[in-house]
């Protein structure tokens, strides 16, 4: 009789460890994701400092959500209001350097971008460079990415200071 209760419990277990076997990614489709996901999070950075506001939102999914400066922006278009909020006599980079995307399945991802974020008031010359005093802020991304009909889109992006420039509030 134990030898009985060992084999069906050994072939009950083989039967519901194996569709979670086939859930797992193979390393293609991870590095896929991956790629699409930091792809998402450089095109931000890039959009993000031409002031793009339309190019910015469209990285995002329908009902996105993104907490930056303190506040929560819901949707498409309270994020490119966020965008278009930028005081327009300044220029502004957002650095990136680490970009750690980690897939969670087929549909969705998360990842921690590093930014360094520098706003300055622009030069009286256009031709000349602003002059650099320090970064606002530097800090992390914490991104959930989902994909969609469209492809990878960022469904929820937060962004936490680590350092903070004295007496600014912080832009990103």
């Amino acid at each position: 009789m134990t030898n009985i209760r060992f084999v069906l419990t050994c072939a009950a277990l083989q039967f519901l460890l194996v569709p979670c076997a086939n859930a797992e990614l193979s390393a293609t489709q991870q590095r896929e994701i991956i790629t699409q996901c930091q792809q998402l999070v450089t095109d931000y950075a890039y959009y993000r400092d031409l002031r793009d506001a339309n190019s910015v939102a469209e990285l995002f999914t329908e009902g996105a959500r993104m907490l930056a400066r303190g506040h929560w922006s819901e949707g498409r278009q309270a994020i490119r209001d966020h965008v278009n909020s930028d005081d327009m006599n300044t220029v502004s980079m957002h650095l990136i350097t680490t970009i750690k995307i980690m897939p969670q399945d087929e549909n969705s991802a998360t990842g921690v971008t590093y930014a360094a974020v520098a706003h300055e008031v622009k030069n009286t010359d256009p031709a000349a460079p602003a002059e650099l005093r320090d970064f606002t802020v530097v800090g992390k991304y914490f991104d959930t990415f989902t994909r969609t009909d469209q492809g990878w889109r960022i469904s929820e992006r937060i962004f936490k200071p680590v350092f903070r420039k004295p007496d600014t509030a912080a832009s990103n």
